[in-house]
């Protein structure tokens, strides 16, 4: 009773805490309240500890167990570490090292079951992929709509890379999960989560009844993006800067298609700049009756024979590269279908700026 009202008031000021007498009663709590861990003593009433951890790990083989051991057994310590318990401490145990190794295995649960949910995502994304492509033999003869569908899937899923290079370059620097970890993980499910939205919009394509459009603020979106995209700026070695201003602004229309539209820019724009590691601005300037979305880069250039084409299909200045000719495209498409515009102004060896501008919702 001593050492779990200790540990219960120890933790209670950063964490929800449930407590047990008995093996089985926390094994009813792991099921009840799927805690982010779990602190046993190997010495317990009715079924030990030592059981209880095989139990534990049947159930849940993800959360964190610490096992107490209060009479300097070694070797069950040992075995407890061998049956997966991630850490143990001696009784009495101090309270700076309890708080410690909470946090650490906390964190350590949170990141993985964060990774299985990407994981899970990932595949049940796959697979209905594959559904949809076995039930639509005619893909080909989409022609234009298929090729757009791969563009619009090849963006977030670039960033997931990225995030998930850094992610393993992090795991392999430090030997474990850590807190480090938990942005990366975050980017990942974000862009899987884009993914999904995206295979559900061009699901809706044909079918009766559009998508509703609501409102939305383009500040959010412009931030979220720039988030999503920080990975691939710092692997090209491009500064990425953003500036939204201070003066919200929204309008009514569809966020993906909004999203992909500025998301389509700004990686345009990081790839121009990397030749040179340069920089890339974004920026949004509100006016009375619309908002401008500016997209600035210190790349090549683009020729003036070349900028009348730039947002025809299929027409690239990547030759080079991975570039399909649709990113642009599919950018002035749903910027027109806003009821908007976008220009583009360009100097060799200076840069290009893209301008969106979108009518905003009045106050």
């Amino acid at each position: 009773m001593g050492p779990r009202e200790s540990l219960r008031m120890l933790l209670k000021p950063d964490y929800q805490v449930y407590t047990a007498d008995t093996v089985d009663g926390g094994l009813r709590l792991l099921r009840e309240k799927k805690p982010d861990a779990v602190i046993s003593d190997i010495r317990m009433p009715g079924t030990s500890g030592i059981d209880g951890l095989r139990k534990i790990r049947e159930i849940d083989p993800h959360v964190a167990v610490i096992m107490l051991t209060g009479f300097g057994a070694l070797d069950t310590a040992q075995e407890a570490l061998r049956l997966g318990a991630n850490d143990y401490l001696s009784k009495p145990f101090d309270a700076k090292q309890m708080r410690e190794v909470i946090s650490r295995n906390v964190e350590r649960t949170r990141v993985q079951r964060s990774s299985d949910r990407a994981l899970a995502e990932i595949t049940e994304l796959n697979q209905r992929l594959m559904r949809e492509l076995a039930q639509k033999e005619r893909l080909a003869s989409l022609g234009q709509a298929s090729a757009e569908f791969v563009h619009d899937l090849g963006n977030p899923l670039t960033i997931v890379w990225g995030y998930v290079q850094l992610l393993a370059k992090k795991l392999e620097q430090n030997g474990d999960t850590t807190q480090t970890s938990s942005k990366e993980l975050s980017i990942i499910e974000q862009n899987v989560r884009l993914c999904r939205e995206l295979l559900t919009m061009w699901q809706s394509y044909g079918s009766e009844g559009a998508l509703p459009r609501k409102p939305i603020s383009i500040c959010d979106i412009v931030n979220d993006v720039i988030k999503r995209v920080e990975s691939v700026a710092t692997q090209n070695g491009v500064q990425l800067t953003c500036d939204t201003g201070a003066q919200p602004c929204s309008l009514v229309g569809d966020s993906v298609q909004i999203e992909r539209a500025i998301q389509n820019v700004v990686i345009n724009a990081i790839q121009a700049a990397a030749d040179k590691k340069g920089r890339v601005t974004v920026t949004c300037a509100r006016g009375e009756f619309y908002v401008d979305v500016r997209v600035q880069d210190t790349g090549p250039g683009i020729p003036k024979s070349e900028l009348g084409k730039i947002f025809d299909p299929y027409f690239t200045t990547k030759q080079s590269k991975s570039g399909t000719g649709l990113g642009l495209y599919i950018t002035k498409k749903v910027v027109e279908d806003h009821n908007g515009s976008i220009k583009v102004d360009s100097t060799l060896d200076v840069g290009t700026t893209f301008t969106m501008r979108l009518p905003v919702q009045s106050d």
